[in-house]
């Protein structure tokens, strides 16, 4: 990576380190809840969700079906936040926090 200090390789490697991890735990929940929705997998599951802005109510789901969601969720979660790093002019990182998009 050109016009990186090396001093920020480490952070930067964290954080997508961190990026990574909770993205393939998602994938991971995706492809288990297929295969239980594959499976056939039954059960009297409900979810229901209620906040100022947002409500939903989820009835006589597969287990399956949470696990999907549960990752659906997380993925979005990982992509949609986002991270400014700002690098001082002799190099040193000056600013690595969260941002959203």
């Amino acid at each position: 990576m050109e016009g990186v200090p090396t001093s920020a390789y480490f952070p930067i490697g964290v954080y997508f380190l961190f990026k990574s991890l909770p993205a393939g735990g998602a994938i991971l929940s995706l492809y288990l809840g297929y295969r239980l929705f594959i499976l056939g997998v039954t059960g009297q599951a409900s979810l229901s969700v209620n906040s100022a802005s947002v409500s939903g109510q989820l009835l006589n789901a597969a287990p399956g079906l949470f696990f999907a969601v549960g990752g659906i969720v997380v993925l979005v979660f990982v992509v949609w936040k986002g991270v400014m790093i700002t690098f001082s002019p002799d190099g040193a990182i000056m600013n690595l926090e969260d941002k959203r998009h």
